[in-house]
Order: C-alpha cells, then sequence, then structure tokens
C-alpha cells in the first residue's frame, strides 16, 4: 500500500511541476496565466519575441482575448508590459 501511495503522490506532483512551468516565458507574477492564456492560439515563442508597452498589450489582448480592463486582462497587460516591454 505505502509504494501505491508513493506512486500517487510521484505522479501528482509530476503533475503540479509540470503546470507550473512557465519556459520560455520570463518567470515573474502571473506568467503561468499569460502563459496559458497567449498560448492557447499562438506558439510561445511568438509572445516572448515581441515587445509590449501599454498600447500594443491592451491592443492584443483586446484582439485575442476580450477586455483589457477586466481583472484578468489588467494582470496579462501588467506582466507583457513589465517582462516582455521594450528592451
Amino acid at each position: 500500500m505505502r509504494f501505491s501511495l508513493f506512486a500517487v503522490l510521484s505522479v501528482g506532483c509530476s503533475t503540479a511541476a509540470l503546470a507550473e512551468d512557465t519556459s520560455p516565458f520570463p518567470a515573474g507574477e502571473n506568467a503561468a496565466l499569460v502563459k496559458k492564456t497567449c498560448t492557447e492560439c499562438h506558439g510561445a515563442s511568438v509572445v516572448v519575441s515581441a515587445q509590449f508597452d501599454e498600447k500594443l498589450a491592451r491592443k492584443q489582448y483586446k484582439l485575442f482575448v476580450g477586455d483589457p480592463d477586466s481583472e484578468e486582462g489588467q494582470k496579462v497587460v501588467k506582466y507583457l508590459t513589465t517582462y516582455l516591454g521594450p528592451r
């Protein structure tokens, strides 16, 4: 019985670790949300190779997802401008 419980816990931990993998997105607050949101339609490389100022981030969010003033929209826009802003 111990082995079975260990196997279940190991699989659960591995799944949780994979769910938190935000690569190739830069680590930061809401990276997992942005990865999930943006990679539903785009390859990650398309997003991480771009440079987002506030205007572009809001425009892209509105075009592909919805209201950039929503709670989620604000989080995504903030992440894009903070971690993928002009270099």
